[in-house]
């Protein structure tokens, strides 16, 4: 994922480093954040409202996860 500024980070919040969330861009320019987890788990929201401090299913991307998604090139 591209590295992003802090303030962005901020507003984010844990999505913006978990395994499971894409930064998603639309053709308008605006910025979603997409939970991959929703797609097999019901108890996770496809486009959560930012910033998120607290998920049970949050795992640090990069970390080797068994879970972790495929991330796309």
């Amino acid at each position: 994922m591209a590295a992003m500024n802090a303030a962005e980070s901020a507003r984010v919040g844990l999505c913006a480093e978990c395994a499971w969330a894409r930064r998603v861009v639309s053709s308008r320019g605006s910025v979603f954040w997409l939970c991959e987890r929703a797609r097999t788990d019901a108890r996770f929201r496809k486009y959560p409202p930012l910033p998120v401090h607290a998920c049970r299913g949050f795992e640090q991307a990069g970390a080797g996860s068994p879970g972790e998604p495929p991330r796309p090139q």
